[in-house]
Order: C-alpha cells, then structure tokens, then sequence
C-alpha cells in the first residue's frame, strides 16, 4: 500500500464515498501508490482518481439536469457545462448560489477553485508526456496528497450541504412522512388482509437522496404499525373473521420543489415501500 500518511489520507474518502464503485478507484488508488518501484506511479493513481472524480460527476451532474437549472447561463458553444459548473450542480443541484451561500452558509467557490485545478493536474498525469513524468517520490507525494484533499473537501462540501439542507425542514419532513402512511393506501398491506388500518408511524431516519434541477429527494425510513382484518364487520361479529396487530419497515421517497429564491415547498411522498 501506500504510505501511512497517504493511505490515511485515502482511506478517509471511503466513508464519505458515493457509492462502491467510487471506494474501488480508490482502493486501485492506494494499490497504485503502493507501488514505489513504478516510475509512473503517480500517473496510475492519476488516472484511478480522475475516474473516481469522473464517476461522481456523471452521478451527481447529469448534463442534461445541469442546464436545466436557473442558475444556468452557458459559458461555451453548444451550451456544455463547463466542469466547473458541474462541480456547483454536484454540491448544490440547482439551488441558487445566492440561497447555498447566504441561507446555508456554504461557500462552495473555493472549493471548486481547487477542484478544477487538481483535476486539470490529474488530467496531465494520466495524458503524460515525457516531459511531464514526475519520477521523485517526494514531489510524486506531494501531487498525490493535493489531488486527495481537493476531493475530500468536495465531498466534505456536498455533504455539508445536504445536512445543513435537512436540518431546515427534518420536522416538515417527519410530518409529511406521517401524514401520507396514515392517510394514504398502501398496496403491499392492502394485500395482507381484507381491511388494514395504520396505527402508528416510526420515523427513524431521513436523508438527503438527490438534489436535481427542480426537486430535493428525500427518503425516510421507519417502522409502520397495521391493524390487519381477514373478512368483513359481519364475518368478525359471526367469529368467522380474524384480526393481528403487526408492524413493517418502509421507506419513503419524498420530493420537495423550490422556487426561484430556492424555498422549499410542497414536500409529497411520491414512493412508499414497505
């Protein structure tokens, strides 16, 4: 593996990772930095981290959401976003800046800033030349360690931002998730049994699943208690019929739309699974 200060410094991404594709370059990272006997070593770990970064821009700024957003103004032919503008849809979706920054108190430009330029320097080293190989070790650390800081504070960012945003709403939130398991019909439960009542909703945990163009996605989850009946009030007065008291895990996906000056509105359920 690599260095003790390095691969510390790399497996501190891990946890705050997208998903397991995004902790597997990293693992080719550290494995690549391992390597001490390679020359290119660093141009190895490059090209791990340059997918990793790839990887979570494609996940988290689909162009096609990006250019949606309000904030939006193209800055280059054919209206592309430029990485740049990718990097802010990554952390803030299409939130506005004015909202991210003075609202929730996330400054997001330094860190895209020093994004883009450790990712154009990741970029030299995976397209290296034979004048731009760096074979000292020390200055091959030095290059590495710049390249992981620079993700770590963009994924410490997106994630601030995410929990600074469901900070702001987790009590309309909770409610909302109440309100549409006790209102609402749902259909593997209905299937249970002849009749079903809701009882009691547990809401255990919210999170932030996605902030796109026009929508935050939430999700909640929880425990449900139902009332379950087998046959009708006549069969139950006969002794024919049957009753349970039963609870269920679910999850909730819960959608929540801004306007133009990014205040959350009309939080509604628009996936329950239980």
């Amino acid at each position: 593996m690599a260095l003790p200060w390095l691969n510390d410094q790399l497996a501190a991404l891990k946890p705050k990772a997208l998903d397991d594709f995004s902790r597997t370059t990293i693992t080719g990272a550290q494995h690549a930095l391992g390597d001490f006997d390679n020359p290119l070593r660093l141009n190895f770990f490059s090209t791990a981290m340059r997918i990793l970064f790839e990887h979570m821009m494609g996940t988290l700024a689909p162009v096609e959401e990006v250019i949606q957003s309000q904030w939006f103004v193209p800055e280059r032919e054919g209206s592309v976003p430029t990485r740049g503008q990718r990097i802010v849809f990554a952390i803030q979706g299409g939130l506005s800046d004015a909202f991210v920054k003075d609202t929730l108190q996330v400054d997001i430009a330094p860190i895209r800033k020093k994004l883009i330029k450790a990712v154009d320097n990741l970029s030299k080293h995976v397209h290296g030349r034979e004048d731009t190989i760096i074979e000292g070790r020390d200055e091959q650390d030095a290059a590495a360690s710049g390249a992981i800081e620079a993700l770590g504070n963009f994924l410490d960012t997106y994630h601030e931002c995410r929990k600074t945003i469901l900070d702001a709403i987790q009590d309309e939130l909770d409610d909302t998730t109440v309100d549409a398991l006790m209102t609402d019909t749902i259909l593997e439960v209905d299937e249970l049994a002849t009749h079903h009542s809701v009882e009691e909703v547990y809401v255990d945990t919210t999170s932030v699943r996605s902030i796109g163009a026009h929508f935050i996605t939430y999700r909640a989850t929880g425990t449900i208690a139902v009332g379950l009946q087998w046959g009708s009030n006549s069969d139950m007065r006969r002794g024919d019929g049957a009753e349970a008291d039963l609870s269920f895990p679910f999850h909730c996906d819960i959608r929540s739309r801004w306007t133009i000056r990014s205040t959350c509105l009309s939080a509604k359920p628009n996936t329950r699974s239980i």
